[in-house]
């Protein structure tokens, strides 16, 4: 809408508020990363990201996908049968 109107304001300021747009974005993840990080007073922010990686296979040291094995080792028909 702004753009049919006034193409002379579109033309000059159009890359200016494109490019506040991510700076805007990495100020503020700077302000709140910093806010968080710097009073350690026992703030401890607990939610489903923080912990899920204690969890599972990567908390478990690994697990394997599939125990049971034939006894061949290896899935499949047996070696030289070729049907």
């Amino acid at each position: 809408m702004l753009r049919p109107r006034y193409t002379q304001f579109w033309a000059k300021y159009n890359y200016v508020l494109a490019a506040a747009f991510p700076c805007g974005i990495a100020i503020t993840a700077i302000i709140i990363f910093f806010a968080l990080e710097i009073p350690k007073g026992g703030l401890s922010i607990d939610w489903w990201g923080n912990s899920v990686v204690n969890e599972g296979c990567e908390g478990d040291g690994g697990c394997p996908l599939y125990t049971d094995f034939p006894a061949q080792g290896y899935f499949g028909p047996p070696r030289g049968q070729f049907t």
